[in-house]
């Protein structure tokens, strides 16, 4: 997989990796929601970061919902 480059979706990666006991799950589904919104306006770093999210087998099933909807 290629390197996210752009800082601010390489954040939203991150808050949407968050272990979900870290209490920021809302923040959660709102970074999910930016990538996608960010993928479908055609920037290749979100498009990446949601590949990976998809494919990471420990993402909450209701955060995975997010990105299938």
């Amino acid at each position: 997989m290629d390197e996210i480059l752009n800082d601010g979706i390489k954040v939203l990666y991150v808050i949407a990796r968050q272990n979900e006991d870290a209490g920021a799950y809302d923040d959660q589904k709102e970074a999910v929601r930016q990538l996608k919104r960010l993928a479908v306006s055609g920037n290749p770093d979100a498009i990446n970061a949601l590949d990976r999210l998809q494919h990471a087998p420990d993402l909450h099933p209701f955060l995975k919902e997010i990105l299938y909807a």
